[in-house]
């Protein structure tokens, strides 16, 4: 019976309790959502599985970024993914607007750090669409994370 609002910015308003995150292409829609109890906070991202125009790649990598373990023409749309999902995780923490500039990923570890100090968790899929989700665990003893 909850209702899920909207935020002044469109973003959604979860019910006391709950953690979430919403994203959508042309062909998906994708939803993560989590108790609040288990993890602070998570955020999900849903790209097309092609590669990345070049103006909007040369925005996204940094050199602090880690692209390892991904096949070579998707690794900025990847990349793109993952800073997305990390910004969505992020932002309910704090708040804070964040440039791609801003969050550094680990594509290997599945890791994503903000400069704000928020450390995520990512986990990918990359076929048929990709799909990144990125977990703020924090030091909750019940996290899910410490299960992985």
């Amino acid at each position: 019976d909850a209702v899920i609002g909207r935020s002044g910015t469109g973003a959604p308003l979860w019910p006391q309790g709950v953690v979430g995150s919403l994203a959508h292409d042309d062909q998906m829609a994708v939803a993560a959502i989590a108790r609040a109890a288990d993890v602070l906070s998570v955020g999900i991202d849903v790209e097309p599985a092609e590669p990345l125009p070049d103006e909007i790649a040369a925005l996204v990598f940094n050199g602090g970024d880690g692209i390892g373990g991904v096949e070579a023409g998707l690794v900025a749309r990847v990349l793109f993914s993952a800073k997305e999902a990390v910004y969505k995780a992020a932002h309910p923490l704090d708040g804070e607007v964040l440039g791609y500039e801003h969050i550094r990923v680990d594509l290997a570890r599945g890791q994503g750090i903000t400069t704000t100090g928020h450390r995520m968790r990512l986990f990918l899929c990359v076929h048929p669409r990709v799909v990144v989700l990125a977990v703020a665990a924090g030091d909750q003893p019940n996290s899910i994370l410490k299960a992985t």
